[in-house]
């Protein structure tokens, strides 16, 4: 986390709950350093190790090394452990390939964690995870303590694709049909405002089109603002205009951020109405 307005924003809940955060630089240390300093709790920060996503977190031992040095003299944050991020094997060809990025991984960010004990300060947390490797948890090496799959809360069509089945997915967007000008084009009434345009290339979770409709084998073809383009013969024969179908997004995570409220839903009932707190909290 960087930046004295977020970081003022974590010193206030962390009056109130234990949290922790990560930083990869210097200059990230010391703007905690001088926030926290008005607090009566420390900063407890974790460093994040890159182990492949070629995203943010420490490359190089000096790096790590130099973090560290500023760690054993601050006066107002605890060294809480290291952490990484697999969201590279999401590419993986093969679960065979997924299960050596997830190994070598775990043993990059431990030999982090290994050269901060040296130094006197023992990872509490050697956090390591994303979704593709959670069926992976029994692979775990020993030292690593938290796994961390985020889309596995809900699941998606990505994963889906990579596990064989999207019976697991248990969030959808309901959309309407609102056209069929062809006898095989249909159009719903959600598009990329609604379910995102996103799509993943390659890889185990290699996604086709813009999702895929609940119960079929059939992937939105395009998606514009608030249209959804689908190409099926026999879901135009199926469905009426008014009829409403289930899409699975192909990334879950974004798509909840769209949304005001999520409905629990049981054998076409609804349960329950949700508020999905997290919206609107990215300022």
């Amino acid at each position: 986390v960087v930046g004295v307005q977020k970081l003022e924003r974590l010193r206030a809940l962390g009056e109130r709950i234990d949290l922790s955060f990560g930083a990869d630089s210097l200059e990230a240390l010391l703007q905690i350093e001088k926030v926290f300093s008005r607090s009566s709790r420390p900063a407890r920060v974790l460093i994040e190790i890159e182990t492949g996503e070629r995203r943010s977190g420490v490359v190089e031992p000096a790096q790590f090394d130099a973090l560290i040095d500023f760690l054993e003299k601050a006066q107002h944050i605890i060294f809480e452990g290291v952490f990484s991020h697999e969201g590279f094997t999401y590419q993986a060809a093969s679960r065979q390939e997924c299960l050596a990025q997830f190994e070598a991984s775990q043993q990059r960010t431990l030999d982090f964690a290994r050269r901060a004990a040296a130094r006197g300060l023992p990872c509490r947390t050697v956090s390591v995870g994303a979704t593709p490797t959670a069926w992976l948890a029994q692979r775990l090496l020993p030292g690593v303590t938290e796994l961390r799959p985020g889309t596995y809360a809900l699941m998606d069509a990505a994963q889906g694709n990579a596990l064989g089945s999207h019976e697991r997915c248990a969030a959808t967007v309901l959309t309407t049909i609102i056209s069929k000008p062809t006898p095989e084009r249909l159009i719903g009434d959600v598009g990329a405002k609604g379910l995102t345009a996103q799509t993943r290339p390659a890889g185990i979770c290699k996604t086709n089109g813009f999702g895929i409709v609940k119960g079929t084998d059939v992937h939105p073809y395009a998606v514009y603002d608030e249209h959804l383009i689908l190409y099926s013969a026999e879901l135009h024969d199926a469905l009426q205009i008014g009829d409403k179908i289930e899409i699975i997004p192909n990334h879950i995570c974004p798509v909840c951020n769209l949304y005001d409220q999520a409905l629990l839903v049981a054998d076409g009932k609804v349960l329950q109405t949700l508020s999905i707190a997290c919206r609107g909290r990215l300022q």
